[in-house]
């Protein structure tokens, strides 16, 4: 049953829009996404995207067909209850769940096309780091 709550919740933009409120973002040129393990594995489900522009950010949902998009520049995988985390408490608990290995991120992007995106510093707040050669 837990399960079933937590799956539901993922597609309530209207929980994502107020986390993004809550915590903002960089406005950014490419979107972050987020994306359930079950459907990473599966190759097929639904892709929630975190967006940013001079309008604001905003939480929005599309299919995912085994790739996120020439758009998407970090995606995020992780288990219900990380995603669940995230989606009540914010950025912070990020690099936790990743050092947990409950969240996933996967860099699309080079370094350069991030930082032109505006997604460095999002990086940096991962934990993550690039080695520069």
């Amino acid at each position: 049953m837990l399960w079933a709550l937590m799956e539901d919740e993922f597609f309530n933009r209207a929980s994502w829009q107020a986390m993004l409120n809550r915590e903002g973002m960089p406005p950014s040129s490419a979107s972050i996404g987020l994306l359930r393990r079950q459907d990473f594995a599966a190759r097929r489900g639904t892709l929630l995207l975190w967006r940013s522009d001079a309008a604001g950010c905003r939480a929005d949902l599309r299919e995912y067909s085994g790739t996120p998009g020439d758009d998407v520049a970090i995606l995020l995988v992780a288990d219900d209850k990380a995603l669940a985390t995230v989606q009540e408490d914010g950025w912070q608990p990020l690099p936790i769940l990743i050092r947990q290995g409950r969240l996933h991120p996967y860099m699309l992007k080079t370094l350069d096309e991030l930082e032109e995106a505006g997604l460095a510093g999002f990086v940096e707040d991962l934990g993550l780091v690039f080695p520069k050669h």
